[in-house]
């Protein structure tokens, strides 16, 4: 099992309807890839969290360095990971411009990470946490729907 994450900027005429356009596209091919992940927008950039069979996700990053829909495409970090961190999401999504309580934590990292150029969501224990906090979020709101 291989991880990857990038950061990006959003091309300014990408707009929410044309992201949702792009993460239902993604599902599809990441299903079908058996790749899995999160994808948060912060201030007009991305910043993604891929996993899956090593080749795959690095040929994915390909199209995407290569994608018109956004630009300064900067690997993060890649390494082996043991398990997946996403298992159930074939593409998790979060744009952190809304007002949301619990995705406070995660827009203050995030923005302090765009802030300062020096840091690095690298692979480490601080950037384990970070994802692992993210997918609570995201498995937590998903269980909420459910009930719902």
């Amino acid at each position: 099992m291989f991880c990857l994450v990038y950061e990006s900027k959003a091309n300014p005429n990408f707009g929410f309807s044309e992201i949702e356009k792009m993460l239902e596209k993604a599902r599809e091919y990441n299903d079908k890839e058996h790749i899995t992940g999160c994808l948060l927008m912060y201030n007009g950039r991305f910043i993604q969290y891929l996993e899956g069979e090593q080749e795959k996700v690095l040929n994915l990053f390909e199209k995407i360095e290569n994608d018109l829909r956004n630009s300064e495409v900067i690997l993060l970090s890649q390494e082996k990971i043991d398990e997946r961190e996403f298992e159930e999401w074939h593409m998790a999504f979060e744009n952190l411009r809304n007002e949301n309580s619990q995705l406070q934590y995660l827009k203050l990292l995030v923005g302090t990470f765009f802030e300062d150029s020096e840091s690095s969501l690298a692979p480490n224990p601080t950037s384990r946490n970070f994802w692992r906090a993210a997918k609570l979020l995201f498995d937590t709101r998903s269980e909420i729907a459910h009930r719902q």
